[in-house]
Protein backbone atom coordinates (compact mmCIF):
# COMPACT_ATOMS: atom_id res chain seq x y z
CA UNK A 1 0.00 0.00 0.00
CA UNK A 2 1.17 3.28 -0.73
CA UNK A 3 0.78 5.73 2.18
CA UNK A 4 1.85 9.77 3.04
CA UNK A 5 1.45 10.63 6.33
CA UNK A 6 1.07 14.91 6.01
CA UNK A 7 2.47 16.82 9.18
CA UNK A 8 2.34 20.61 9.65
CA UNK A 9 5.80 21.85 10.15
CA UNK A 10 8.92 20.08 9.89
CA UNK A 11 10.41 20.32 13.44
CA UNK A 12 11.86 17.80 16.53
CA UNK A 13 9.04 17.41 18.28
CA UNK A 14 6.24 14.76 19.62
CA UNK A 15 3.90 14.61 16.84
CA UNK A 16 6.66 14.03 14.49
CA UNK A 17 8.17 11.32 16.43
CA UNK A 18 5.11 9.66 16.31
CA UNK A 19 5.21 10.01 12.76
CA UNK A 20 8.41 8.71 12.17
CA UNK A 21 7.74 5.54 14.11
CA UNK A 22 4.20 4.55 11.99
CA UNK A 23 6.30 5.80 9.16
CA UNK A 24 9.54 3.05 9.85
CA UNK A 25 6.94 0.16 11.28
CA UNK A 26 4.58 0.31 8.15
CA UNK A 27 8.05 0.49 5.64
CA UNK A 28 9.06 -2.82 7.80
CA UNK A 29 5.52 -4.10 6.98
CA UNK A 30 6.47 -4.17 3.07
CA UNK A 31 4.24 -0.20 2.64
CA UNK A 32 5.38 2.87 0.87
CA UNK A 33 5.46 5.42 3.43
CA UNK A 34 6.28 9.04 2.74
CA UNK A 35 5.91 11.80 4.96
CA UNK A 36 5.16 15.40 3.70
CA UNK A 37 5.29 18.30 5.58
CA UNK A 38 3.15 21.52 5.04
CA UNK A 39 6.53 23.90 5.96
CA UNK A 40 9.80 23.17 6.88
CA UNK A 41 10.58 25.11 10.33
CA UNK A 42 13.91 23.82 10.77
CA UNK A 43 16.57 21.44 9.75
CA UNK A 44 15.48 18.82 11.39
CA UNK A 45 14.33 16.58 8.21
CA UNK A 46 16.59 18.09 6.10
CA UNK A 47 18.32 14.55 4.99
CA UNK A 48 15.44 12.37 6.00
CA UNK A 49 14.68 10.44 2.79
CA UNK A 50 11.30 9.79 3.13
CA UNK A 51 10.30 13.49 4.10
CA UNK A 52 9.07 16.22 1.35
CA UNK A 53 8.20 19.56 2.24
CA UNK A 54 5.37 21.83 0.63
CA UNK A 55 7.20 25.27 1.52
CA UNK A 56 10.52 26.00 2.83
CA UNK A 57 9.34 28.14 5.17
CA UNK A 58 6.43 29.12 7.39
CA UNK A 59 3.26 30.32 5.09
CA UNK A 60 2.71 33.75 5.73
CA UNK A 61 -1.45 34.83 6.27
CA UNK A 62 -3.95 33.74 4.87
CA UNK A 63 -1.93 33.65 1.15
CA UNK A 64 0.27 31.45 2.33
CA UNK A 65 -1.91 29.25 3.75
CA UNK A 66 -3.84 28.72 0.55
CA UNK A 67 -0.84 28.36 -1.33
CA UNK A 68 0.34 25.42 0.90
CA UNK A 69 -3.12 23.93 0.79
CA UNK A 70 -3.12 24.34 -3.54
CA UNK A 71 0.36 22.36 -2.78
CA UNK A 72 -0.32 19.72 -0.40
CA UNK A 73 -2.61 19.13 -3.51
CA UNK A 74 -0.64 18.97 -6.29
CA UNK A 75 1.82 16.45 -4.07
CA UNK A 76 -1.07 14.27 -3.84
CA UNK A 77 -1.99 13.79 -6.79
CA UNK A 78 1.00 13.32 -7.94
CA UNK A 79 1.67 10.91 -5.11
CA UNK A 80 -1.39 9.11 -5.95
CA UNK A 81 -1.28 7.63 -2.45
CA UNK A 82 -3.98 4.58 -1.66
CA UNK A 83 -4.06 6.22 1.74
CA UNK A 84 -3.31 9.35 3.90
CA UNK A 85 -2.47 9.53 7.64
CA UNK A 86 -2.97 13.29 9.17
CA UNK A 87 -1.73 14.64 12.42
CA UNK A 88 -1.85 18.28 14.33
CA UNK A 89 -4.63 20.10 13.81
CA UNK A 90 -3.68 21.70 10.86
CA UNK A 91 -2.65 18.68 9.55
CA UNK A 92 -5.97 17.22 9.91
CA UNK A 93 -7.64 19.74 8.30
CA UNK A 94 -5.75 20.77 5.31
CA UNK A 95 -4.21 17.25 5.03
CA UNK A 96 -7.77 15.65 4.91
CA UNK A 97 -8.91 18.10 2.26
CA UNK A 98 -6.32 17.69 0.03
CA UNK A 99 -6.77 14.33 -0.03
CA UNK A 100 -10.24 14.50 -0.82
CA UNK A 101 -9.08 16.96 -3.69
CA UNK A 102 -6.79 14.77 -4.90
CA UNK A 103 -8.68 12.01 -5.26
CA UNK A 104 -7.85 10.15 -1.91
CA UNK A 105 -10.89 8.37 0.08
CA UNK A 106 -9.30 6.35 2.77
CA UNK A 107 -7.77 8.87 5.16
CA UNK A 108 -7.03 8.63 9.27
CA UNK A 109 -6.89 11.79 11.12
CA UNK A 110 -5.15 12.23 14.54
CA UNK A 111 -5.82 13.90 17.85
CA UNK A 112 -3.05 15.65 18.77
CA UNK A 113 -5.38 17.17 21.77
CA UNK A 114 -8.67 18.30 23.54
CA UNK A 115 -11.52 20.47 21.65
CA UNK A 116 -10.66 23.97 21.82
CA UNK A 117 -13.69 26.41 22.44
CA UNK A 118 -12.38 30.10 21.38
CA UNK A 119 -10.08 31.92 18.82
CA UNK A 120 -8.83 30.59 15.79
CA UNK A 121 -8.33 26.50 17.65
CA UNK A 122 -12.09 26.93 18.68
CA UNK A 123 -12.46 27.49 15.08
CA UNK A 124 -10.11 24.49 14.02
CA UNK A 125 -12.24 22.61 15.90
CA UNK A 126 -15.54 23.25 15.10
CA UNK A 127 -14.42 22.46 11.63
CA UNK A 128 -13.08 19.23 12.88
CA UNK A 129 -16.03 17.94 14.75
CA UNK A 130 -17.93 19.12 11.45
CA UNK A 131 -15.58 17.01 8.72
CA UNK A 132 -15.59 13.99 11.50
CA UNK A 133 -19.30 13.51 11.64
CA UNK A 134 -20.01 13.56 7.95
CA UNK A 135 -17.28 11.19 7.22
CA UNK A 136 -14.41 12.70 5.51
CA UNK A 137 -12.00 10.78 6.84
CA UNK A 138 -13.11 7.28 7.65
CA UNK A 139 -11.16 6.79 10.97
CA UNK A 140 -9.86 9.11 14.23
CA UNK A 141 -7.23 8.16 16.22
CA UNK A 142 -6.92 9.01 19.66
CA UNK A 143 -3.70 8.67 21.93
CA UNK A 144 -4.80 7.94 25.34
CA UNK A 145 -7.65 7.26 27.25
CA UNK A 146 -8.00 10.98 28.88
CA UNK A 147 -8.15 12.36 25.37
CA UNK A 148 -10.95 9.83 24.68
CA UNK A 149 -12.98 11.45 27.62
CA UNK A 150 -12.36 14.86 25.55
CA UNK A 151 -14.87 13.98 23.04
CA UNK A 152 -17.46 12.31 25.45
CA UNK A 153 -20.16 15.30 24.56
CA UNK A 154 -19.38 15.08 20.99
CA UNK A 155 -22.37 13.19 18.70
CA UNK A 156 -22.08 9.52 18.02
CA UNK A 157 -22.07 10.27 14.43
CA UNK A 158 -18.33 11.39 15.23
CA UNK A 159 -17.63 9.31 17.81
CA UNK A 160 -18.10 6.07 15.94
CA UNK A 161 -15.30 6.86 14.04
CA UNK A 162 -12.86 7.07 17.06
CA UNK A 163 -10.20 5.05 17.41
CA UNK A 164 -7.49 4.40 20.67
CA UNK A 165 -4.39 4.08 19.64
CA UNK A 166 -1.78 4.78 22.44
CA UNK A 167 1.57 6.05 21.30
CA UNK A 168 4.77 3.73 20.95
CA UNK A 169 7.67 4.78 22.58
CA UNK A 170 11.05 3.61 21.20
CA UNK A 171 13.57 2.14 23.91
CA UNK A 172 17.35 2.99 23.57
CA UNK A 173 18.85 0.46 21.68
CA UNK A 174 22.44 0.94 24.00
CA UNK A 175 23.44 1.99 26.85
CA UNK A 176 25.10 5.52 26.98
CA UNK A 177 27.88 6.44 29.25
CA UNK A 178 26.84 9.81 31.07
CA UNK A 179 30.60 11.32 31.09
CA UNK A 180 30.69 10.49 27.55
CA UNK A 181 27.07 12.10 26.91
CA UNK A 182 27.83 14.93 28.66
CA UNK A 183 30.88 15.78 27.05
CA UNK A 184 29.01 15.58 23.35
CA UNK A 185 26.61 17.84 24.60
CA UNK A 186 28.94 20.44 26.52
CA UNK A 187 27.19 20.11 30.19
CA UNK A 188 29.25 20.32 33.62
CA UNK A 189 30.52 16.59 34.45
CA UNK A 190 30.00 16.99 38.50
CA UNK A 191 27.28 19.07 38.51
CA UNK A 192 23.45 17.23 39.78
CA UNK A 193 21.94 17.48 36.27
CA UNK A 194 17.72 17.61 36.02
CA UNK A 195 16.98 17.60 32.15
CA UNK A 196 14.15 18.28 30.33
CA UNK A 197 13.06 18.34 26.28
CA UNK A 198 10.57 19.68 24.04
CA UNK A 199 9.47 22.69 22.34
CA UNK A 200 10.40 26.26 24.77
CA UNK A 201 6.82 27.94 24.87
CA UNK A 202 4.75 28.78 27.56
CA UNK A 203 2.30 26.00 28.31
CA UNK A 204 5.59 23.41 28.10
CA UNK A 205 6.20 25.45 31.33
CA UNK A 206 10.26 24.97 31.20
CA UNK A 207 10.30 28.79 33.38
CA UNK A 208 9.07 26.62 36.39
CA UNK A 209 12.26 23.98 36.54
CA UNK A 210 14.43 27.12 36.08
CA UNK A 211 12.86 28.96 38.99
CA UNK A 212 13.41 25.76 41.06
CA UNK A 213 16.77 26.13 40.80
CA UNK A 214 16.37 29.27 43.29
CA UNK A 215 15.41 26.98 46.09
CA UNK A 216 18.29 24.70 44.89
CA UNK A 217 21.71 26.16 44.48
CA UNK A 218 23.52 23.32 43.47
CA UNK A 219 21.39 21.91 40.83
CA UNK A 220 22.02 22.46 36.77
CA UNK A 221 19.04 22.32 34.43
CA UNK A 222 20.00 21.35 30.20
CA UNK A 223 16.88 21.94 28.03
CA UNK A 224 17.12 20.45 24.80
CA UNK A 225 14.58 22.33 22.46
CA UNK A 226 14.07 25.49 20.66
CA UNK A 227 10.84 28.04 20.72
CA UNK A 228 9.87 31.34 21.71
CA UNK A 229 10.10 31.42 25.31
CA UNK A 230 13.99 30.25 24.98
CA UNK A 231 14.99 34.53 24.75
CA UNK A 232 12.82 34.36 28.32
CA UNK A 233 14.19 31.84 30.40
CA UNK A 234 17.71 32.92 29.48
CA UNK A 235 16.99 36.45 30.75
CA UNK A 236 15.22 34.92 33.47
CA UNK A 237 18.24 32.75 34.65
CA UNK A 238 20.23 36.14 33.94
CA UNK A 239 18.53 38.22 36.36
CA UNK A 240 18.56 35.67 38.87
CA UNK A 241 22.58 34.97 38.86
CA UNK A 242 21.59 31.42 37.55
CA UNK A 243 22.69 31.75 33.52
CA UNK A 244 25.65 29.21 34.49
CA UNK A 245 23.46 26.67 35.59
CA UNK A 246 21.10 26.81 32.77
CA UNK A 247 22.54 24.90 29.76
CA UNK A 248 20.50 24.96 26.25
CA UNK A 249 21.53 22.13 24.05
CA UNK A 250 19.14 23.05 21.16
CA UNK A 251 16.85 21.06 19.29
CA UNK A 252 18.04 17.67 19.39
CA UNK A 253 17.41 15.08 16.80
CA UNK A 254 15.46 12.04 17.42
CA UNK A 255 18.85 10.15 16.66
CA UNK A 256 20.01 11.78 19.85
CA UNK A 257 17.54 12.11 22.39
CA UNK A 258 18.57 9.13 24.24
CA UNK A 259 22.01 10.59 24.05
CA UNK A 260 20.93 13.60 25.81
CA UNK A 261 18.80 11.68 27.90
CA UNK A 262 21.49 9.82 29.32
CA UNK A 263 23.50 12.85 30.79
CA UNK A 264 20.66 13.64 33.44
CA UNK A 265 20.53 12.71 37.11
CA UNK A 266 16.62 13.11 36.81
CA UNK A 267 14.12 14.22 34.35
CA UNK A 268 12.01 17.10 34.87
CA UNK A 269 8.19 17.96 33.50
CA UNK A 270 6.47 20.76 34.22
CA UNK A 271 4.12 20.96 31.15
CA UNK A 272 0.44 22.37 31.62
CA UNK A 273 -1.05 21.03 28.92
CA UNK A 274 -0.83 17.51 27.26
CA UNK A 275 -2.72 14.58 25.83
CA UNK A 276 0.06 12.42 26.10
CA UNK A 277 3.57 13.32 27.17
CA UNK A 278 5.24 11.76 24.80
CA UNK A 279 9.10 13.23 25.86
CA UNK A 280 8.32 12.23 29.22
CA UNK A 281 6.84 8.82 28.66
CA UNK A 282 10.28 8.50 26.20
CA UNK A 283 12.61 9.75 28.99
CA UNK A 284 11.10 7.44 32.15
CA UNK A 285 11.38 4.46 29.67
CA UNK A 286 15.48 5.48 29.40
CA UNK A 287 15.40 4.91 32.65
CA UNK A 288 15.04 8.25 34.09
CA UNK A 289 13.04 8.86 37.47
CA UNK A 290 10.74 11.84 36.30
CA UNK A 291 9.17 15.00 38.54
CA UNK A 292 5.94 15.27 36.53
CA UNK A 293 3.07 18.12 37.25
CA UNK A 294 0.45 16.47 38.37
CA UNK A 295 -2.12 16.28 34.89
CA UNK A 296 -4.35 13.13 35.19
CA UNK A 297 -3.24 12.35 31.83
CA UNK A 298 0.49 11.83 32.66
CA UNK A 299 -0.96 10.01 35.69
CA UNK A 300 -2.83 7.84 33.44
CA UNK A 301 0.45 7.52 31.01
CA UNK A 302 2.75 7.27 33.89
CA UNK A 303 1.70 4.52 35.14
CA UNK A 304 3.03 1.01 34.19
CA UNK A 305 0.32 -2.30 33.81
CA UNK A 306 1.18 -3.66 37.67
CA UNK A 307 -0.29 -0.43 38.59
CA UNK A 308 2.95 1.03 39.56
CA UNK A 309 3.85 5.36 39.51
CA UNK A 310 7.13 6.16 36.87
CA UNK A 311 6.66 9.81 38.37
CA UNK A 312 6.93 11.88 41.53
CA UNK A 313 3.99 14.28 40.73
CA UNK A 314 4.35 17.46 42.02
CA UNK A 315 2.43 21.13 41.28
CA UNK A 316 4.30 22.52 38.66
CA UNK A 317 5.34 26.05 40.11
CA UNK A 318 8.77 26.54 40.66
CA UNK A 319 8.11 25.63 44.79
CA UNK A 320 6.86 22.51 43.68
CA UNK A 321 9.06 21.21 41.06
CA UNK A 322 12.18 22.49 43.70
CA UNK A 323 10.42 20.02 46.32
CA UNK A 324 9.76 16.75 43.99
CA UNK A 325 13.56 17.55 42.91
CA UNK A 326 14.77 17.82 46.11
CA UNK A 327 13.36 14.33 47.06
CA UNK A 328 14.94 12.91 44.35
CA UNK A 329 18.51 14.25 45.48
CA UNK A 330 17.63 12.60 48.60
CA UNK A 331 15.87 9.72 47.70
CA UNK A 332 18.52 6.74 46.15
CA UNK A 333 15.44 4.25 47.02
CA UNK A 334 12.45 6.34 45.21
CA UNK A 335 15.23 6.91 42.41
CA UNK A 336 15.78 3.17 41.52
CA UNK A 337 11.80 2.68 42.08
CA UNK A 338 10.43 5.56 39.18
CA UNK A 339 13.54 4.03 37.02
CA UNK A 340 12.11 0.55 36.99
CA UNK A 341 8.67 1.51 36.53
CA UNK A 342 9.66 3.84 33.71
CA UNK A 343 11.60 1.19 31.80
CA UNK A 344 8.75 -1.04 32.06
CA UNK A 345 6.59 1.65 30.36
CA UNK A 346 8.60 0.24 27.34
CA UNK A 347 6.64 -3.14 27.60
CA UNK A 348 3.49 -0.84 27.57
CA UNK A 349 3.98 1.15 24.64
CA UNK A 350 5.36 -0.88 21.99
CA UNK A 351 6.15 0.99 18.43
CA UNK A 352 5.37 -2.40 17.06
CA UNK A 353 1.51 -2.28 18.64
CA UNK A 354 1.16 0.86 17.22
CA UNK A 355 2.35 0.23 14.07
CA UNK A 356 0.26 -2.93 14.02
CA UNK A 357 -3.20 -1.00 15.37
CA UNK A 358 -2.26 1.45 12.05
CA UNK A 359 -1.84 -1.45 9.56
CA UNK A 360 -5.00 -2.70 11.06
CA UNK A 361 -7.20 0.39 10.04
CA UNK A 362 -5.29 0.85 6.91
CA UNK A 363 -6.21 -2.63 5.71
CA UNK A 364 -10.12 -3.01 7.12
Amino acid sequence: MKIVQVQTQAEAAGAQRISDMVGEGLRARGHDVRTVFMYRKTDAYDRDAHADFVLSGRPKGLPGQIWATVGLVKYLRKAKPDAVITYQHYGNIFGTLGARLAGVRHIIANQSGAPHTSGVMGLLSRIDKLMGMIGLYQANVVNSGWTETQFDRYPRAYRRRMHRIDHGVPAPDREFDKAAARASFGLPQNAWLAVSSGRLTRFKNQIALVGAMEFLPDIHVALAGVGPEQDALVAFAESRGMADRLHLVGEVPPARIFEFLATGDSYAFPSTNETFGMACVEAAASGLPIVANDLAVMREVLTADDGEPAALFVHADATGMARGLADMIAGPELRERLSAAGRRLGEKYSPARMCAAYEALLTS
